[in-house]
């Protein structure tokens, strides 16, 4: 399998540009640069490759702005060329396995705290959700994606979702019942996402392959034989018609 496109990574000054341009392209419903790197590690990591027309339109979000650069219209090229770069610059990363170094916003302590790429990530996962249900059949994986989960938790609990759940019972069963993450531990949880990342990234790489790889072209009907009666109608052998100078 090659390598994905080798386009150079976002520089800072750029990254805050794609920044300044999603929020200006829909305030509301665009992605923050943190959940699109996020986004885009899960979609490398996907076994069922997801077409440009279904993830772009979770980017940009929902606003007329949004609308006409989804077709090609508007001013936002440079937006579009912003994003596609970064998407192939994480998968890149992933593919190369050297350490992934994820985009995370910092607060006014210098302090990351991951939630909105978990976030990203797990909105990456629910664009292919059957996709990854092999992980929970391999002992050694099924647990890899377990920070993402808590990152997830994490930033749910700190907007009081949690409050808003008691006529869920459903869910409530559903869910793993998480613990906060406290300020000394989150940088470790952080890291294991990572970690756990690219290994689900290897996890899946021979059925990335094989959804990638070209199909296989199948003669329709039965192959005719040189003595055979040419398919033409002519009333020849094949050999003495259109299968003239075929080499068999």
């Amino acid at each position: 399998m090659n390598a994905p496109s080798q386009d150079r990574p976002l520089t800072d000054a750029e990254i805050e540009t794609l920044e300044t341009r999603l929020v200006a392209i829909d305030p509301d419903d665009s992605m923050a640069v943190e959940e699109l790197d996020g986004f885009f590690a899960a979609l490398a990591c996907c076994p069922v490759p997801v077409p440009r027309e279904e993830w772009l339109p979770m980017v940009l979000g929902d606003a007329p702005r949004a609308h006409e650069a989804l077709r090609g219209e508007g001013e936002d090229a440079v937006l579009l060329k912003l994003v596609e770069r970064h998407r192939a610059a994480v998968a890149t990363m992933l593919y190369e396995g050297k350490g992934f170094a994820p985009v995370l916003a910092h607060d006014e302590d210098g302090n990351a705290w991951g939630n909105a790429w978990a976030i990203g990530f797990a909105r990456g996962m629910a664009m292919r959700p059957d996709a990854w249900m092999a992980l929970e059949d391999e002992e050694d994986f099924a647990d890899a994606l377990d920070p993402v989960m808590r990152l997830v938790a994490d930033a749910q609990l700190s907007e009081g979702d949690d409050d808003n759940d008691d006529d869920d019972d459903d869910d409530e069963d559903e869910d793993e019942d998480w613990e906060p993450i406290a300020d000394d531990e989150r940088e470790a949880v952080i890291h294991e996402m990572l970690d756990g990342v690219q290994d689900v990234y290897d996890f899946f790489t021979e059925a990335r392959e094989r959804a990638l790889a070209p199909a296989t072209v199948r003669r329709d009907g039965d192959k005719v034989g040189r003595n055979d009666p040419c398919p033409c109608g002519s009333g020849k052998k094949y050999k003495s018609c259109h299968g003239a100078g075929t080499v068999h």
